[in-house]
């Protein structure tokens, strides 16, 4: 398993200690990793954003100049991106308004060489604890290795299902609703209808008729299942309060 890392710093000789010191620990640890150095954090953004890259784990500098690591942390998470965000500052006055952007951790930049250890240990585990959170499946000229958390629906399409993905493809994979949702075996996919299955993850809005996912598109509800999908809403939104 190749661990891949963003590391975020305007300043060259911060990102440069922090690239050195995660080979020191990725050796230590006997990981295999590939780093992505950045100074501009708009790229980063744009590239998080917008579905360029696929980094596992980003380290990002809070205190930049052009947008602070808190925005860059904001957009992230409006995005709803699944990426181990672990900020790396000076300063100990941003640990409480980190909190807000649910980071996975906070390095202190003269504690780094003990925290980051520390750190790249835990999201190590937690890439682990995740590694199995992928389904394969098998299209007309191809199988595709996708991520549970970058399906934001999938319905019966013309005795196929069509998965509908965050990136905005869609793949045609000759299943049934039942055999992909017993594949899956995740209880964020709701059953919002007889042909159609939702990821709570990108429902914005419940209604008693439909659901209005983050991309603005609107599902339909079948009345004999809007008190099932409204407790299961209730109660992923509520683990996350």
């Amino acid at each position: 398993m190749i661990i891949n890392i963003a590391v975020c710093d305007d300043e060259q000789e911060s990102l440069e200690r922090i690239l050195k010191e995660l080979y020191r620990v990725a050796s230590k640890l006997k990981i295999t990793i590939e780093t992505f150095p950045y100074s501009d954090e708009n790229k980063v953004v744009d590239l998080i954003y917008n579905n360029k890259e696929d980094f596992d784990i980003l380290f990002l500098d809070i205190d930049m100049p052009n947008i602070s690591g808190l925005e860059v942390a904001k957009k992230l998470r409006e995005k709803k991106s699944d990426i181990i965000l672990i900020f790396i500052s000076s300063y100990e006055q941003y640990v409480f308004e980190s909190i807000e952007y649910n980071p996975f951790r906070y390095i202190r930049k003269n504690r780094i060489g003990k925290e980051l250890f520390l750190a790249v240990k835990a999201a190590h585990l937690r890439l682990e604890e995740m590694k199995d959170t992928y389904i394969v499946v098998k299209t007309e000229d191809s199988e595709a290795r996708i991520k549970h958390s970058d399906i934001m629906y999938f319905e019966t399409v013309e005795r196929k299902i069509g998965i509908h993905l965050s990136n905005g493809e869609m793949l045609a994979v000759r299943k049934t609703i039942k055999e992909l949702c017993e594949e899956l075996n995740d209880e964020n996919f709701i059953r919002i209808h007889s042909g159609c299955v939702a990821n709570a993850k990108y429902i914005d809005k419940f209604s008693s008729y439909d659901i209005t996912l983050d991309n603005g598109e609107h599902l339909i509800v079948s009345r004999t299942r809007v008190k099932n999908v409204k407790t299961a809403l209730m109660n992923f939104w509520g683990d996350r309060l």
